[in-house]
């Protein structure tokens, strides 16, 4: 008989940029007790990557682990916000090759190949029902395992190889596999941190914390019934 494990779970408040310092702790934190020694986060512009190098990997107990970043393809045009915060370029792109991390900039695999004509080739865009599909957990689950997708297509994570791989409010541990392989042979291990309320991909209100994080006999819950969307569903 197998004995059983624990490995806290952090869930954030909400979804956002807010929750990245928090993430890359936990995330080095889980890479180092589970003996993981390679991170792939994925970026836009290069914010999280760059801060994973200068606080993280400075320190002796993460200096043998390795980062890759994996971001959008080129021309990426996002709905909000401003194009620079989308593209990693400039001063971060040499930072980065400076620092030997390498950077995965392709299709992400569970986005659709778009017809010329609407409503021709709907097989090419059935993955985008698995990135649908990855949202009941938050907006950024699919990014993570996207990016592992694509960091094992690019030779950069060996097939069947543990890796982390976060986001700035998500952070999992797998088991790779090439995009190829995906539905056979990757594995999300453990979910280290989520956001708990998805204030972005599906418009839930942030909700009062209850009771006291720190007495042990009173664990924090949320007010779910806070939570709901602005059209009263969620």
């Amino acid at each position: 008989m197998t004995t059983p494990f624990k490995y806290p779970t952090e869930y954030f408040l909400q979804e956002g940029r807010e929750n990245l310092v928090r993430c890359l702790d936990a995330t080095f934190e889980a890479a180092v007790a589970h003996n993981v020694a390679k991170i792939v986060i994925f970026t836009s512009a290069g914010k999280g990557v760059r801060m994973a190098v200068k606080d993280y990997l400075s320190q002796e107990k993460y200096s043998g682990i390795r980062i890759i970043a994996v971001t959008f393809p080129s021309h990426t045009k996002l709905p909000a916000g401003d194009p620079n915060d989308h593209c990693i370029q400039g001063e971060t792109t040499e930072f980065l090759a400076d620092h030997s991390i390498p950077v995965v900039r392709a299709h992400l695999p569970f986005e659709p190949i778009r017809s010329h004509n609407a409503g021709d080739g709907l097989l090419g865009q059935d993955f985008s029902l698995i990135d649908n599909a990855l949202r009941i957990f938050c907006g950024s689950m699919s990014l993570c395992v996207q990016a592992v997708l694509m960091a094992s297509d690019a030779g950069y994570v060996d097939f069947g190889e543990h890796v982390m791989a976060m986001t700035s409010d998500t952070s999992i541990l797998v088991r790779a596999a090439t995009t190829s392989r995906f539905l056979t042979d990757f594995i999300v291990r453990e979910i280290i941190c989520k956001p708990v309320l998805l204030t972005v991909i599906k418009s839930e209100k942030p909700a009062p914390v209850l009771g006291s994080p720190t007495d042990e006999k009173q664990p924090a819950t949320l007010d779910l019934a806070a939570a709901s969307s602005p059209d009263g569903k969620g």
